[in-house]
């Protein structure tokens, strides 16, 4: 009988104990006094590097100007044609740091990395070139390597994680990959022809695209989860969308250019 008190109360008494055991194995990283929902954002630090990668969709707008065919044929000239709006997506990654007081709801969030962007443009009315267009439709592709850059006004709402931003952006062109038209001939009921530019054939033309530098704007929301190992480290992982847009991608001879949402992670620690 004894024996079964004893065991009773040792295990009363480490039942009583084990939160504070467990709140030394496990370090809070509660800064700040007094009693804050479980939900509650505390940070430890004010200074935070780490990683981040975002994938967009772009409505693209303006009207390209594509050298479709010059010097690929005997006495053929070559011929314009300006395909309009598309769409594009892309991905991208590269560092993030952030900078805000602990008590602050105000901080600021830099990111740097490297983009992979594509993007698309149609012309919407068929045209005729002698024997080489009969009845076409042309496409123009391309997909380009921009380092890309923003910096950010981050402003915490309540004490949850949940935030807004807003900032601006730079990006510059690093590697034009693909740039070329397709050629796509719509013909009905017509018989093939083996003229160059046949009914029911697609022709790929290689193209040059100027791309150029762009300076815009961004705006949106996330949310900021405190994580960590332990509680020795402080960690914030964060989802958030942007709306973005910038100056023309291309802008001679014509203007060329998107507004694109943007969805990205970071993950970051504290300095």
């Amino acid at each position: 009988m004894m024996k079964i008190v004893i065991i009773l109360t040792t295990m009363i008494v480490f039942w009583q104990a084990s939160p504070i055991a467990f709140a030394q194995v496990f370090e809070s990283p509660v800064t700040e006094e007094g009693d804050l929902p479980l939900d509650t954002l505390v940070r430890k630090s004010e200074w935070w590097l780490g990683v981040q990668g975002s994938a967009f969709y772009a409505m693209n707008y303006g009207t390209l100007s594509e050298q479709v065919i010059g010097g690929t044929a005997p006495d053929q000239p070559g011929f314009v044609v300006k395909p309009q709006g598309g769409y594009g997506y892309g991905i991208g990654g590269g560092i993030a740091f952030e900078f805000r007081p602990i008590h602050s709801a105000l901080g600021f969030l830099v990111t740097s990395g490297v983009d992979w962007r594509w993007a698309k443009a149609e012309t919407q009315v068929p045209i005729s070139s002698d024997i080489y267009a009969f009845n076409a439709l042309f496409e123009s592709q391309s997909s380009v390597l921009y380092a890309s850059s923003a910096i950010s006004a981050k402003v915490q709402l309540g004490v949850t994680g949940m935030f807004v931003l807003a900032g601006v952006t730079y990006d510059v062109p690093l590697k034009t990959l693909d740039s070329y038209v397709w050629q796509n001939e719509k013909w009905e009921g017509e018989p093939v022809s083996n003229e160059p530019g046949a009914p029911q054939t697609s022709i790929k033309f290689n193209t040059q695209k100027k791309f150029e530098s762009r300076l815009g704007l961004q705006i949106g929301f996330g949310h900021d989860f405190q994580a960590g190992f332990f509680g020795y480290k402080g960690q914030l992982v964060t989802p958030y969308i942007v709306i973005q847009g910038a100056t023309p991608m291309v802008t001679a001879p014509t203007t060329w250019s998107n507004i694109s949402a943007r969805l990205g992670f970071i993950w970051r620690g504290g300095l």
